[in-house]
């Protein structure tokens, strides 16, 4: 008996303790779809990047087709550049290329409405003008007008094969071009041997400033780069770490490191890190924010500098938080069984980090990946904290392949245009058919957006539900604050991710309701009350 008051006592202590903590509530709700549009012809289209302008967006990519929303093809592969308005219609399109193969890695503005295209080229004719190089892969750079029109292009490159992964348009309004080289001549300076990691810094007028190339007597590859603060570079990639060169950070494994090269507005390396376990890891992308930089990386690795990571299988998004010279704050992984990649990091205005990648996982961080089959994806966009706890995440999706590489434009924290790829539609989120039916591929473009972003953080006083503690962690009060005649009030509770966590009814003569949180994983959540007489009310519960 003693026992049994004991646990009832203990029981009535957290009931009472539930009902005395006061905090206030943080009003928002889960992404809609505000429109989105498929755009390509009966051949594959793929997406590579998007970018806002004054009047919309433009979207670069490549594309096979003939047809469709794509007017001409100069043979095989082409560029493809959409122009579209902030609703999604097409105000132009145009094709860039010759009769092989070209494709796209990035566009980027320059001034004065003109922009960067970074290709890859394997012709010699049509709109490339002078090839060097004929019997090989090489960089394409193209300066545009705001029309789509060609200001100039140049293939840079040697005889052997140059792949283009990156850009970024500088401050002194010229470029650089990231990726790697297997050339010995040419416009590369230096080779180490196999493939190294390459960038070269052109003027506005497409002239070669300088180069820089990292690597070893085996294989290197770039494909991450951006200008920092100081007029520098920070350069990203991966190496298997041979013999010689210029690389000096110790592996963990002979699979491919992550390595970074912090480098002056002269190209002289400042510092290196090499970052990893026992698999294979490398650097897809990369910021800098007040304290430091942060990386996303793909990894197969449970060991070495992810230990603690809390790696889920196969392959994880890894993303590390570091010091100006390199060094790990913080590192963590997300994702589940299945494979993930992450092509793009976003530092926002609140100290936290906007990832976007894909998954083809439905365990573990993913709550609502729509694909049906182990070998499609999602496109899973996630945001974490500025110590890297997960706070909300998403797939967007149908049942078919949906993939995403830099196609992300940053509206507002919560509102973004996502250029992605779909192979089948209409299915869950995807609205629209591939133009060459289930299996094409299609440029899939859409707005998401939290919907109630401009409401006030304070309830309305009409009905006045307020949620604390918020952030939480083992209980959560909805309370409306002595209107305890007001009738019945429906609670519905879901994940960040819209799926439905919990039901609570607030009924005439209570106050409070209390939601039992220590069995709910932490995250964001989202909750809306609901009155007979249809008023409504959203708010936003974070679970630490």
């Amino acid at each position: 008996m003693k026992i049994k008051i004991s646990i009832l006592l203990k029981i009535a202590f957290l009931a009472l303790l539930f009902l005395i903590t006061c905090n206030s509530a943080v009003f928002s709700q889960s992404f809609n779809i505000e429109w989105q549009v498929c755009y390509g012809g009966s051949e594959m289209d793929m997406p590579r990047d998007i970018i806002e302008v004054t009047d919309g967006y433009l979207i670069a990519g490549h594309t096979k087709s003939t047809d469709g929303d794509v007017s001409s093809n100069h043979g095989e592969w082409d560029i493809w550049l959409i122009k579209i308005d902030f609703a999604g219609n097409i105000m132009f399109e145009k094709t860039y290329g010759g009769s092989y193969d070209e494709g796209t890695y990035g566009i980027y503005a320059a001034h004065d409405d003109t922009y960067y295209i970074v290709g890859l080229s394997y012709s010699s004719d049509g709109d490339i003008s002078h090839d060097h190089y004929p019997t090989s892969g090489d960089f394409w750079i193209l300066k545009i007008d705001g029309s789509g029109n060609i200001i100039w292009e140049k293939i840079i490159g040697g005889n052997g094969h140059d792949q283009p992964f990156k850009g970024v348009a500088t401050s002194d309004g010229g470029l650089v071009a990231a990726g790697w080289t297997g050339s010995t001549d040419g416009d590369i300076s230096i080779n180490y041997g196999a493939y190294d990691m390459w960038m070269v810094k052109l003027n506005s007028d497409g002239e070669i400033e300088g180069d820089f190339t990292a690597g070893t007597d085996f294989f290197e590859n770039g494909q991450a780069i951006i200008q920092t603060s100081d007029g520098g570079y920070l350069f990203g990639g991966n190496s298997t770490m041979g013999e010689g060169g210029n690389l000096k950070c110790e592996p963990h494994s002979p699979a491919a490191e992550a390595v970074l090269i912090k480098l002056d507005e002269q190209l002289n390396i400042e510092w290196q890190n090499c970052y990893g376990g026992s698999d294979q890891e490398t650097i897809l992308g990369v910021i800098e924010v007040d304290d430091g930089y942060a990386f996303v990386s793909s990894s197969d690795s449970n060991d070495g500098d992810l230990t603690g990571s809390g790696w889920h299988g196969k392959t994880d998004i890894w993303v590390v938080k570091l010091d100006f010279i390199g060094n790990i704050q913080w590192q963590k992984c997300y994702g589940g069984s299945g494979y993930e990649g992450g092509a793009h990091i976003i530092s926002l205005d609140d100290n936290t980090y906007t990832v976007v990648g894909s998954t083809r996982s439905h365990d573990g961080d993913i709550s609502n990946n729509h694909s049906q089959v182990d070998q499609f994806s999602d496109i899973w966009i996630f945001n974490i904290s500025d110590t890297g706890e997960l706070l909300w995440e998403r797939c967007f999706g149908g049942q078919g392949d949906e993939y995403v590489n830099n196609g992300i434009v940053k509206k507002s924290a919560l509102n973004y245009i996502i250029a992605g790829e779909t192979n089948y539609g209409p299915s869950f989120d995807v609205a629209c058919m591939p133009h060459g039916g289930p299996g094409d591929r299609d440029f899939w473009v859409f707005e998401v957006k939290d919907t109630t972003v401009n409401v006030p953080e304070q309830p309305p006083a009409t009905t006045g539900i307020t949620a604390y503690p918020n952030p939480a962690r083992d209980y959560v009060c909805f309370d409306r604050k002595g209107k305890a005649s007001s009738g019945h009030l429906e609670i519905s509770i879901f994940s960040a991710s819209g799926i439905p966590v919990k039901e609570l009814t607030l009924h005439p003569g209570e106050t409070i309701k209390v939601w039992d949180t220590r069995t709910i994983r932490a995250g964001v959540y989202f909750y809306r009350s609901l009155r007979k007489d249809g008023t409504a009310e959203y708010g936003k519960i974070v679970l630490e």
